[in-house]
């Protein structure tokens, strides 16, 4: 698996860097640290089919890990990084309303000049959409309304409605 291959044992001398992350499901809300091996989340998210995710910052062993399915995911909120300048790309920011499950975020998608929503979701193939300056209620779990600096939706959960609508 490509987490635990990568993981160094708990006991070796250099520690794990753990990042903060908050993961919105069905049913639950996980909050946990996992280890992005120098990337992004969304490009882990994108590239990988479960997520590593450690209860604690600091694993002592490996029953302080459990996987968490890409597909279980609804909403990540990543920890707070700024992307390297090569990565950043030059795009149209629009207001954008969600619905994913019960789950309702309003906030800023950065999308390529002249492409809509849609058509840009489905050519890519990636699976986490970056949305920033995220508010964040559910229609279910009303103890659920947070602001998030950003915002990672899942475009590829098929068992749950998605519905995206760029706001004027």
């Amino acid at each position: 698996m490509f987490w635990r291959r990568n993981r160094p044992a708990a006991n070796a001398a250099t520690p794990i860097a753990l990042s903060p992350v908050r993961i919105f499901t069905t049913d639950s809300t996980i909050d946990g640290w996992v280890d992005l091996f120098g990337q992004r989340l969304s490009d882990v998210l994108n590239a990988v089919d479960s997520l590593n995710v450690s209860g604690v910052p600091v694993p002592l062993d490996e029953s302080d890990w459990f996987v968490t399915n890409r597909e279980r995911m609804l909403l990540v909120v990543p920890p707070p990084q700024a992307s390297d300048r090569p990565l950043r790309r030059h795009r149209v920011k629009r207001r954008l309303l969600a619905l994913s499950g019960h789950y309702v975020v309003r906030g800023v998608v950065h999308m390529v000049a002249g492409i809509e929503l849609d058509p840009f979701l489905a050519r890519s193939g990636q699976h986490s959409l970056p949305i920033t300056k995220a508010w964040i209620t559910s229609t279910e779990r009303p103890e659920i309304d947070e602001q998030q600096a950003a915002l990672l939706i899942n475009v590829r959960n098929t068992s749950q409605r998605l519905q995206l609508e760029v706001l004027e």
